[in-house]
């Protein structure tokens, strides 16, 4: 790799931009006006057992205790609540996430103020299911947001108030499937305009506009040229602070002109899903301090198989410097556009590719509803119509070759291990 001059790592500056003294100087210097934490995304979907009650506060005892200490937290349900057997699932590509309403005991054990519903499984038995979690979250008191019955409801914010301070959280994500329409229930799918929107509304009505945004790529640790793109264009138009999730891996962030991007959290809670790598099992919470200076960013990383527990000691040390690594190119154009090269390449990518390759118009002329969500999912969706554009930019500027080189050192972070300096 260091032949090929793919990507150098300056960690003397890096522990500037990792958070350094001048930035927290700062800050410090302010008064502390709100704290608010974020997490990813939770499923029940592959819990086999529902433990007890007490079982279950036990299992979320130390990340509660985040949130408890927080005046205001969040975090996004990945599945909806009901009955299996009970309703139909949609036709998708991917899986359909659903569990029994007796999981909602996790929420209670965590008592976010907040529950994001926008991602690509919310809709995943139709709008019977999302109607009623949505109903089962706020009769317990949790503010709901990110579908509704149309996009304007899909797109309402939760507004968080203490001490005169204003935040509003505005929850949308990528185009998959059961986004809402005008006159359709779904998710908040992402629509530049609807986000602009907001943000303008926001500010308008002295609120801080947060991002919370279920974007990016599964299993790559770091964002797309055109994911970093976005969420600075979004912290250039108003939002003051732009926290992602959905890639079920850690990714990096940043402060962008004084505004926190977080391009990747990791899985919150999502156990026992079979065949994934060690980074599924690793994230992080995101911390915003809100004072007279602006926005400060901190994270609390944990790991969780069937409890949640924060890490320390040498164990959260090693998660640091992970963070330091893959936070290292996000500052750089030519080093993410190298690296998503090289995601292009990787083996579990070439399904997208076939997909392609078999796309004929024998697919519309004669109806093949079983193979049109894959297609549907692959142009559609941000993410993957991001890879399959790349791609092809790749094979006509003949840059197939150089991005094979980068496939093992993705590989080795997504084993949550730190590549050895041949990889540079």
């Amino acid at each position: 790799m260091g032949k090929s001059g793919f990507l150098f790592v300056d960690f003397a500056i890096l522990m500037w931009y990792n958070g350094g003294d001048v930035e927290k100087t700062a800050f410090l210097k302010g008064v502390l006006i709100m704290k608010l934490m974020l997490a990813a995304d939770m499923s029940f979907n592959y819990i086999e057992t529902i433990p007890s009650k007490e079982e279950i506060h036990a299992l979320m005892k130390e990340p509660a205790e985040m949130f408890a200490a927080a005046d205001f937290s969040v975090v996004n349900l990945e599945n909806v609540f009901g009955e299996r057997d009970a309703h139909v699932p949609i036709v998708k590509d991917g899986p359909n996430l659903i569990s029994s309403s007796d999981y909602a005991e996790y929420i209670r054990a965590l008592r976010p103020t907040v529950v994001g519903i926008a991602n690509n499984h919310t809709m995943d038995y139709g709008e019977g299911p999302m109607y009623g979690t949505r109903a089962l979250l706020e009769s317990e008191g949790y503010r709901c947001i990110g579908a509704g019955e149309n996009i304007d409801a899909a797109y309402r914010p939760a507004i968080l108030e203490k001490d005169g301070v204003r935040v509003s959280v505005i929850a949308f994500c990528e185009n998959e499937f059961g986004g809402a329409g005008e006159t359709r229930e779904g998710t908040a799918s992402y629509r530049l305009e609807y986000v602009t929107r907001e943000i303008q509304r926001a500010r308008a009505a002295g609120s801080l506009p947060v991002l919370y945004f279920h974007t990016g790529h599964e299993g790559y640790p770091f964002p797309s040229p055109r994911r970093r793109e976005l969420c600075r264009h979004f912290a250039d138009i108003g939002a003051a602070a732009v926290i992602c999730m959905h890639a079920h891996c850690p990714q990096g962030y940043e402060t962008y002109r004084g505004v926190p991007i977080v391009y990747g959290m990791g899985n919150f809670y999502f156990p026992h899903f079979p065949n994934v790598t060690p980074a599924w099992f690793h994230g992080y919470m995101t911390e915003l301090n809100l004072s007279d200076q602006g926005v400060m960013l901190s994270i609390h990383p944990y790991r969780f198989d069937k409890s949640i527990v924060m890490l320390r000691g040498e164990e959260k040390a090693a998660f640091e410097r992970y963070m330091v690594y893959i936070n290292s190119p996000i500052k750089s154009e030519e080093a993410l556009s190298r690296l998503f090269d090289s995601w292009c390449m990787v083996p579990t990518r070439f399904g997208y590719y076939e997909e392609l390759a078999s796309f004929s118009t024998d697919l519309i002329a004669n109806g093949h509803r079983a193979r049109t969500p894959k297609m549907k999912n692959i142009l559609g969706c941000e993410a993957h119509n991001e890879l399959l554009t790349n791609l092809m930019q790749m094979i006509f500027e003949e840059r197939i070759d150089a991005a094979r080189e980068g496939v093992a050192l993705i590989e080795t972070l997504q084993r949550m291990e730190l590549p050895s300096e041949s990889l540079f």
